[in-house]
């Protein structure tokens, strides 16, 4: 379930990605294009409910 605003969205599995030995992940093209992000924006990252929350800076 993906938060636009105060709208849910369940959007299902896009894809999947694989964390590096260095812990790092890349965000899949569309979940970017879903919160409109791109190279140099920041996202955060939430744990609700036992769902994690990904949302853009500044966003509720």
């Amino acid at each position: 379930m993906y938060s636009l605003g105060e709208y849910r969205v369940s959007m299902g599995k896009l894809t999947d990605t694989k964390i590096s030995e260095k812990n790092l992940t890349t965000v899949p093209k569309p979940v970017r294009n879903f919160l409109d992000t791109g190279a140099g924006d920041r996202i955060e990252w939430h744990v609700e409910d036992g769902r994690v929350v990904v949302r853009t800076d500044g966003e509720g």
